[in-house]
């Protein structure tokens, strides 16, 4: 469906980027790495890829685009002070969430993950970032705080 839906624009919304893009795409193959590899083993760690992919990278857009604010280009990509610091934010917010429902402490791990996320999310060319910030961030959340 989403390989019919890049080819066809059927909800053209879904692809409403002013660049070349693949992250649709990306999304959903990193969607089926994340339940494949944690579905079972680490259910927290695939939420945490999964949120900060879907509420850091989206709010950081939305931001990033809606406010006025230092802005630079990367692999000529446009990213924004703004943006950028509302995919930390929102990053270390999915990852305290979910690290201390899990094991009711902070650690200074969950701000490395929301840091790396948001360093990952500034190589956005052709829309990787929407494969390696979740797959990332899971592996990572799983590695220092799941175990």
């Amino acid at each position: 469906m989403v390989l019919i839906n890049y080819t066809y624009k059927l909800f053209p919304t879904i692809e409403d980027v002013e660049r070349k893009s693949y992250g649709t795409i990306f999304y959903c193959l990193s969607l089926f790495i994340l339940i494949w590899l944690f579905w079972d083993k680490d259910p927290y760690a695939l939420i945490a890829g999964f949120f900060i992919m879907t509420f850091g990278d989206g709010l950081a857009g939305l931001i990033g685009k809606s406010f006025n604010s230092k802005n630079w280009i990367i692999l000529k990509q446009k990213k924004s002070l703004f943006g950028t610091m509302t995919m930390f934010l929102t990053s270390l917010i999915v990852v305290c969430s979910i690290g201390y429902s899990q094991q009711k402490n902070i650690n200074l791990n969950y701000f490395a993950i929301a840091f790396l996320a948001t360093i990952l999310e500034q190589f956005s060319v052709l829309g990787i970032d929407n494969f390696i910030v979740p797959i990332s961030s899971a592996l990572c959340f799983n590695f220092f705080i799941s175990n």
